[in-house]
This record gives structure tokens, C-alpha cells and sequence, in this order.
């Protein structure tokens, strides 16, 4: 089997010649030390700021750093032979790239002047927004953000660029290539308490957003369609360590009619939706295992108290399980003795009857060791060939 079918019997709840291998995402620090050059991949702090704070002040250079981001994860996702392969980050937003203090940044969107404040930590290769204009306005502020949303419509990919992104993945239609789609949702943002309160006090404003902004959703879905994807994955996170962000009740009337419209336009063009989320969803249950009608869920965080095995036993039938190796304490601290009884344990008692595939509980972010990811690796090609040795349970 190519990696392409191996994912397609997962995904059909049978089982493939072994259990196939993903990463959303892979930072550059662990990603350089895999291929002994400077790679520009991942999320981390240093090319979401200061690399891309260079480019963005080059003529034509966030066109630039998307091309050579997507050439290096290609050839990352190709040497270590990941069987899904994820749409790496995109930078073409129409806005101004300010250094306004060491490793602080203003972000000015030219559309509409609304602004942004981001700080990012080298040591921890991360970033996180600090202010923006809508946290300082309120909720008039992000009334006037829908009232944009709506007025301009659903942004598009430029044609040259699908045509783009399809020439470059086409070397690649052996491996199972994922989309990204998913509801917008402001909870990485500075302004997320905003949002929440107009979800209690101005819930019709909260809708109206979330509809304006699933049109581009949409949009950017059937333009990647186009381009060649053989499925999606959302990455909006709806939960911390204890517990989901709202209730039962405000995830139906929310966020479950937009996770169906992007679930329901993947199913009529064939291909499945997989729904990622940090966190700890058991509070959320039917509403948001059974009644969006995605495909699959990641990541399935043990640190937040998520048991796979459980999932397996109550969702398993139906649910494509992609997870769970601990990118906390496991890959970040432990070796890679630990990291491989982790993995086999994992097989054991998820891969049984397919619809199971391997990943991280999150990402391979900077602070994982490369030892421990490559141990993670080898020890799902040892223990995931097909029938499992000492599989346990009956799924």
C-alpha cells in the first residue's frame, strides 16, 4: 500500500498493511536538526515574527516565504514518510509588518486599520497576540469587525495560487494530502473575552460572525478542492485542560450548523473532515462526537485527562482516531525507551479493526526532543503492522 491507501482503509474502519503515521505540524528547531539545513516550517516563534517580519518588508516576500515554507515541509514530510501530509501555513494577508520593540510586532490590516500586537519568545519558539483594536474597543469594536466581514464578502485564494499549491503537491498524490478548514473562532486572540461575552449579551452578533466568516471558510474549502486535497482538518481548539470553553447548549447553537456546513461540502465532494481540539471535551459529548458528522478526531490530549482507549471502545466504530503520543511531558521530557513502550501500548489497543491513525497529541512543537519524535516514528513502523501482535480489547 502507498501511504494514500494505507489512510483510506483507516479511514474506512479497515485495516491496512500498518498504521499510518501523521503530524500537523513540525517546528523548524526539531524539522533543521532532522535535515541538517535551516527549515521554514512549522508555527514557531521565530518565523511567525522575526522571519516573517523580513519577508513581509520584501517586495513580494510573504509570496516568497509561503512557496519556500511549503518546499521545505514537502521535502520534511517526504524524508521522514508521514503518510498525511498537511497544508503548511499560507502568509498572504494584505497587511503592515511593524517591529515596534524587540520581538514585539504591530500587525495593521489594510482592509478595514483594525490592528494587532504580537510578542514572541526565541527561547520558547513561541508567539501569542498581546492587544489588538477589538480588545481595546469591546464589543462595539467587534461589531464593527462582523459589519467589515459582511460588507467585503468571503475572501478568495487568487487563482495563480491554487494553480500554484496544485503544481507543487502533485509530486505527492501518493501520500494522503489534508486540507485545513474549520470555524473561525478567536480563542488564540487577546480579544477572546470579547467573544465571549457577546456569546451571553449580543448572541445574534456572535451568529452573524460566525455565518460571514464561514463563507470564507467555505471559499478557501473548494479552492483546495481544486488544488488536489484528498481531506481536511479544523484546528480551532474549544477546550483547555478542564474542561470546554461553553456549554453543551452554546456549542449546538454556535458552533455545531458551521462544523456541518464545512462537514456536509467535504462529504459531497468525497472526502472526509477530521476535527482537531486541544483540551478536554468530555462536558461537550454527543453534541460534539456525534452530531457535526466529521470523519475523525485529534488530538485526544492525555494531559487534559482524554482517554483514548475509552473513545476506541465507545466511538471507535465510527470515529477515526488520530493521537495520542503525549508531546507534554512524554516527548518533550522523557527518552526514547519510554516514548516507545508509549507507542506500542497506544497500537495495541487503538489499531485493532483500522480507523486509527498515530500522531502527537498536538503537534511536534520546539520544545520536543528529536530524539524522542524519530523514536515515536520507528516505533510505529515496528508494533503497527497489520494483525497487531498482542492487540488487547474488543473493539
Amino acid at each position: 500500500m502507498n501511504s494514500k491507501e494505507r489512510v483510506g482503509a483507516a479511514i474506512a474502519h479497515r485495516e491496512p498493511d500498518r498504521v499510518p503515521v501523521f503530524e500537523l505540524l513540525i517546528n523548524a528547531p526539531v524539522a533543521s536538526e532532522i535535515m541538517g539545513r535551516e527549515m521554514l516550517v512549522g508555527g514557531g516563534g521565530r518565523i511567525l515574527g522575526p522571519v516573517r517580519c523580513d519577508y513581509a518588508h520584501r517586495p513580494g516576500g510573504l509570496a516568497e516565504l509561503t512557496l519556500k515554507g511549503i518546499k521545505d515541509h514537502l521535502e520534511l514530510y517526504e524524508q521522514l514518510d508521514l503518510d498525511v501530509v498537511p497544508l503548511p501555513p499560507i502568509y498572504y494577508e494584505d497587511a503592515d509588518f511593524q517591529e515596534i520593540e524587540p520581538l514585539t510586532y504591530r500587525i495593521t490590516d489594510h482592509s478595514d486599520g483594525s490592528w494587532r500586537i504580537i510578542k514572541v519568545d526565541l527561547e520558547a519558539d513561541t508567539s501569542g497576540e498581546k492587544d489588538c483594536s477589538i480588545r481595546q474597543q469591546g464589543l462595539e469594536g467587534f461589531r464593527r469587525h462582523v459589519e467589515h466581514l459582511e460588507r467585503h464578502g468571503a475572501l478568495q485564494l487568487p487563482a495563480a495560487l491554487i494553480q500554484t499549491l496544485k503544481a507543487m503537491f502533485q509530486p505527492y498524490q501518493h501520500r494522503f494530502l489534508l486540507g485545513l478548514a474549520d470555524v473561525i473562532m478567536p480563542n488564540h486572540t487577546s480579544w477572546f473575552q470579547v467573544f465571549l461575552e457577546a456569546m451571553v449579551l449580543e448572541p445574534e452578533l456572535v451568529e452573524r460572525y460566525l455565518v460571514a466568516a464561514n463563507r470564507t471558510v467555505l471559499n478557501l474549502l473548494r479552492a483546495q478542492i481544486e488544488a488536489g486535497f484528498h481531506g481536511f482538518i479544523g484546528g480551532t481548539d474549544f477546550a483547555g485542560t478542564q474542561g470546554p470553553y461553553f456549554s453543551p447548549k452554546m456549542f449546538r447553537r454556535f458552533f455545531a450548523p458551521r462544523l456541518r456546513e464545512i462537514t456536509e461540502l467535504c462529504h459531497r465532494h468525497g472526502r472526509p473532515f477530521f476535527k482537531h481540539t486541544d483540551g478536554n471535551i468530555i462536558a461537550l459529548g454527543k453534541a460534539f462526537l456525534s452530531e457535526c458528522g466529521f470523519d475523525g478526531y485529534h488530538a485526544i490530549e492525555p494531559a487534559a485527562g482524554m482517554d483514548i482507549f475509552a473513545l476506541k471502545k465507545s466511538h471507535g466504530d465510527r470515529l477515526v482516531l488520530l493521537g495520542n503520543v503525549d508531546c507534554g511531558r512524554l516527548l518533550s521530557q522523557g527518552e526514547p525507551g519510554e516514548v516507545e513502550d508509549a507507542v506500542k501500548r497506544l497500537i495495541q489497543g487503538c489499531a485493532p479493526g483500522g480507523g486509527f491513525i498515530l500522531s502527537s497529541s498536538n503537534s511536534i512543537h520546539s520544545g520536543v526532543k528529536t530524539k524522542n519524535f524519530l523514536a515515536m516514528l520507528r516505533a510505529a513502523r515496528e508494533y503497527g503492522r497489520y494483525p497487531i501482535p498482542g492487540a488487547r480489547g474488543e473493539f
